[in-house]
């Protein structure tokens, strides 16, 4: 009766073991599913770029494609998406299997990109401001009860030098900083400290003494993000 009972646990040991190794098997595969699931969803259109000329700069937020994470804006999320940003269209493209070139066509809100180890997080679904709409994507910079985002725009000129035979397109970048807070809505920054800190409201004072006491400037990216994670720190 012993042997029997020792016999048993063994076969359900193993049948356990055996079903773990699947899972494990099978684990490590699912982003690559996720991957050829989001290109096969019809979530693309092919993208064509414009050629027949010389390009100095670059309207991307990064030349090559890089990994990513791209959520819909049903929830559903996809991992290890070769994405890169076109600032000059607004797309956001993503390359197949057999290298084809495609802009994501479904409604996203937001985008995880790695570049070395560095995490860059874009979002869209913010209110339209300027020529913005709820579907133009931005950077986040710090989130909190304020939001700081940062809006890149791209603009162009081509000229054909004289006695040239090519067109030189040359790209140029403007950065635009918004805040969002619920009951503000989205709003472009002032260059100028004063003014920025007057739009913390009632922490304004707080605010420009610790501006006035680190030295930061509107202009500068990191102290920007400096101001608002000390402000978002005074609301947890």
């Amino acid at each position: 009766m012993r042997r029997k009972i020792l016999f048993v646990y063994a076969i359900s040991l193993v049948s356990h073991q055996l079903s773990a190794q699947n899972f494990e098997r099978i684990d490590p595969f699912r982003h690559m599913k996720e991957t050829i699931q989001f290109m096969s969803d019809g979530n693309g259109q092919p993208f064509k770029p414009t050629r027949g000329f010389e390009e100095e700069g670059s309207p991307f937020f990064y030349n090559d494609y890089l990994e990513s994470t791209i959520q819909l804006m049903n929830g559903k999320s996809y991992h290890r998406i070769p994405v890169k940003i076109n600032y000059l269209t607004g797309e956001l493209l993503f390359k197949t299997e057999d290298g084809q070139e495609m802009s994501v066509i479904k409604p996203f809100q937001r985008v995880a990109i790695k570049k070395d180890e560095q995490s860059y997080i874009f979002r869209s679904g913010f209110p339209a401001i300027d020529k913005q709409t709820e579907f133009t994507l931005y950077e986040l910079i710090d989130s909190g009860a304020a939001v700081l985002l940062k809006y890149t725009s791209v603009s162009f000129q081509d000229k054909q030098p004289y006695n040239g035979v090519n067109i030189i397109r040359t790209y140029h970048k403007k950065e635009v900083y918004y805040s969002y807070i619920p009951s503000k809505g989205l709003l472009a920054l002032p260059s100028e400290t004063e003014a920025l800190v007057r739009l913390f409201e009632k922490d304004a004072i707080l605010m420009a003494e610790f501006a006035n006491k680190h030295k930061l400037k509107a202009k500068k990216e990191s102290d920007l993000k400096k101001l608002f994670a000390y402000y978002n720190s005074l609301k947890k």
